[in-house]
């Protein structure tokens, strides 16, 4: 296995977990001002998967996703969102490098 493989499936399995504790923190809620950061940023980071649930398994009004299936659409969404930001940043940055590298 290629190092861009191995790198490829630890960002996934990030970017699942991280998915997974964003949508239980917007599920759970907050009313504390100290947590309601917090809740926030996980809402705004399961935004992604949210608007895909959304857009197929939802409805205008449906609010938040609620069953099995909307979960895991949300969560499944959100990571697979973040997967492609990472992995366009990690694309870009490789690009930039190869271009800095001295010809000999």
């Amino acid at each position: 296995m290629t190092n861009g493989a191995r790198a490829s499936i630890v960002v996934a399995c990030v970017a699942l977990i991280l998915s997974a504790i964003a949508v239980a923190i917007v599920k759970v809620g907050s009313s504390n001002p100290l947590t309601h950061l917090l809740w926030h940023a996980a809402e705004s980071f399961a935004g992604p998967g949210e608007f895909l649930w959304w857009a197929t398994l939802g409805g205008v009004f449906a609010g938040y996703p609620s069953g099995i299936s909307g979960y895991f659409l949300w969560i499944v969404g959100t990571a697979l969102f973040w997967f492609v930001v990472i992995q366009l940043f990690l694309a870009a940055i490789t690009g930039l490098r190869a271009r800095r590298k001295p010809k000999r």
